[in-house]
């Protein structure tokens, strides 16, 4: 066992246990989502002892400074003390200016701010409503420093999803922390031809990149390919025609893996795998970069795909959707 102290609270954690698994298990009502690293809402900060090695993987300079780490990533060593972060450290206030349903189960959210934020097509941020339940979203826009766009999908047992979906109303008010990654459009990029494949409400993230790329007058070719489960779920497709017919670079293919027996396939629709659409569409090479956003089942199998089909898996950026397992029960 090892020893460890919490906002002065000593706790004891077993072999192989982070201190985030520790204190869930201890019954502190700690926010967390991923429990990889990855969505920051479980960020404590660091008083004093040794920090595990790891323990501050994948944030930046400014907080690692500061003492941050991931309470998920950080392996308690004895002795060692940490304390909650005061929230005005690192969220800035915002209220929620407008709500757009873009289809039966998406939709887009606008957040106004009280402060400018420089968000980058690919990063995120945390949004954090009344009682402390705090969840990650993917930025779909970033043309006003002032608000953050986003589209949530309402999932099942989802609560802030559902809350935003069904009751959260104009004016309520939110905290906000980010913008967070580093998966976002580089002027390296440039030349490169550039294939952005997405599924879910992964597509916000992707048409953001994919703006961001002709802002910034992106010289190769653009490919963005959008896998969902039937037509009705191709929820920008009307808007995507239109970017395609307006910027002669970019290409656009939707793809479903099922048809009802009544419907037929509008343009620019093929039954399909999008990854395998993309495979035939390209010979992969080192001019290639992939970009892939949604679901991480959906961004895993992706990037084994771009690799196999010989993308340098250092061109190969994920923009994956994270978060908290709701299930009752693990999936066999």
């Amino acid at each position: 066992m090892t020893q460890f102290y919490f906002d002065g609270q000593r706790f004891e954690s077993s072999e192989g246990e982070s201190v985030l698994d520790t204190l869930v298990k201890a019954g502190h009502e700690l926010n967390y989502s991923c429990k990889k690293g990855i969505c920051k809402t479980c960020i404590v900060q660091h008083v004093s002892g040794t920090l595990s090695v790891g323990s501050q993987r994948g944030l930046d300079s400014t907080l690692k400074e500061n003492g941050y780490v991931c309470s998920c990533q950080c392996r308690p060593t004895d002795g060692l003390k940490l304390k909650s972060v005061m929230t005005q450290d690192l969220f800035i206030s915002g209220s929620l200016l407008s709500k757009k349903f873009l289809s039966e189960s998406v939709v887009e959210v606008v957040i106004k701010l009280s402060q400018p934020i420089e968000a980058r097509a690919g990063q995120y941020v945390n949004l954090r409503r009344f009682d402390g339940l705090t969840r990650s979203y993917s930025l779909a826009s970033g043309s006003d420093a002032r608000q953050v766009v986003l589209h949530v999908r309402r999932k099942y047992n989802g609560q802030f999803s559902d809350w935003l979906f069904h009751r959260a109303g104009n004016g309520e008010r939110l905290l906000v922390q980010g913008p967070l990654g580093k998966a976002y459009y580089q002027p390296h990029f440039k030349q490169d031809t550039l294939v952005v494949i997405a599924s879910g409400t992964g597509l916000g993230a992707a048409y953001f990149m994919v703006q961001a790329a002709i802002e910034r007058h992106h010289e190769g070719p653009i490919y963005l390919y959008y896998g969902a489960n039937n037509i009705d779920e191709l929820y920008m497709h009307s808007q995507l025609l239109q970017a395609a017919m307006r910027y002669r670079q970019l290409q656009y293919l939707g793809c479903v893996s099922k048809l009802d027996s009544m419907q037929t396939l509008p343009g620019k629709v093929v039954l399909g795998d999008p990854f395998e659409h993309a495979a035939e569409q390209h010979q992969f090479d080192r001019q290639h970069r992939v970009v892939l956003c949604g679901e991480p089942s959906f961004v895993n199998a992706g990037r084994e795909t771009a690799f196999l089909n010989g993308v340098p898996i250092e061109r190969v950026h994920a923009i994956a959707f994270e978060y908290k397992n709701l299930r009752s029960r693990e999936r066999a």
